[in-house]
């Protein structure tokens, strides 16, 4: 691999950034260049960690492969997760420079220097995804060619993610109730009739032992109610879940950037809008 601390920053954009270990911990996100000599300082890297932030890695003593597009620092994955992060538009003043120097062990030189780093000179602004194109503004000779200044301008969107949660349950229990309840049943019952009949209806003989006297027992039998009990299954209960899909509309505030072109007045529309 080869360190190339002279290329355009915008080139940097996408680059896949590894730490020490080789790990790639996300994608560039940004460039912050150096004021007078528009070399790259430090990179913004876009891993997931923080909605919507950047964290910031000094750019010098990295590794850039501009063959497989990735840049290696010499930080470790948790060094960098609790770096300082910033937004991908902001402007390091010195004091965040100072901010970032210091979280990694360097000192930041505030002496003039055309490397940008951290021995070298000062930064302050920072690129988008476009190159930046410096013109000989201020030389009072006119440019020989015609001279183009690219802006970019950009915009927040607003991602919506999803979470499951629990809205609710259902609970089942099962109770033993008792009531009383009345069965009617019918019984019978054996009843005793006395009759008596006259000789000429009577059979048979006078026995031996008419003059003895003799007892007997005839039973009289009835039906009582047996009251007894069986448990039969009469029903159930069964519980199903499905899934229902609604629509919420959920917002957020984003911002936006665009172009006001302030001149003179002598300037006509396809001019000013060049």
């Amino acid at each position: 691999m080869t360190t190339n601390n002279d290329a355009t920053a915008a080139q940097y954009y996408d680059y896949d950034v590894l730490d020490s270990d080789g790990t790639n911990i996300g994608s560039v996100d940004n460039v912050w260049v150096d004021e007078a000599t528009n070399a790259p300082e430090f990179v913004g890297v876009k891993t997931g960690w923080i909605f919507g932030q950047t964290h910031v890695i000094p750019i010098e003593n990295a590794q850039i492969d501009d063959a497989n597009q990735t840049i290696t620092v010499p930080y470790s994955e948790d060094q960098i997760k609790n770096a300082p992060n910033f937004p991908s538009d902001a402007t390091l003043s010195a004091a965040d420079e100072d901010q970032i120097y210091s979280y990694y062990g360097m000192d930041r030189s505030t002496q003039e220097s055309p490397t940008g780093y951290a021995a070298g000179g000062q930064t302050g602004t920072t690129t988008t995804q476009t190159t930046q194109t410096t013109g000989s503004y201020g030389q009072t000779d006119l440019p020989s060619e015609p001279t183009e200044v690219d802006m970019t301008t950009s915009e927040e969107q607003v991602q919506v993610g999803k979470r499951t949660v629990q809205a609710g349950d259902v609970r089942l229990r099962k109770v033993v109730r008792t009531e009383h309840q009345e069965v009617p049943v019918e019984l019978r019952r054996e009843d005793i009739e006395i009759e008596r009949v006259p000789a000429d209806q009577v059979s048979g003989t006078v026995p031996d032992n008419a003059w003895e006297e003799k007892t007997i027992d005839i039973p009289v039998m009835e039906e009582q109610p047996v009251v007894g009990k069986q448990t039969v299954v009469t029903g159930g209960v069964r519980v199903s879940k499905d899934v229902e899909t609604q629509t919420q509309t959920v917002g957020a505030d984003v911002r936006s950037t665009d172009v006001e072109v302030e001149g003179d007045d002598d300037l006509d529309d396809d001019t000013a809008g060049s």
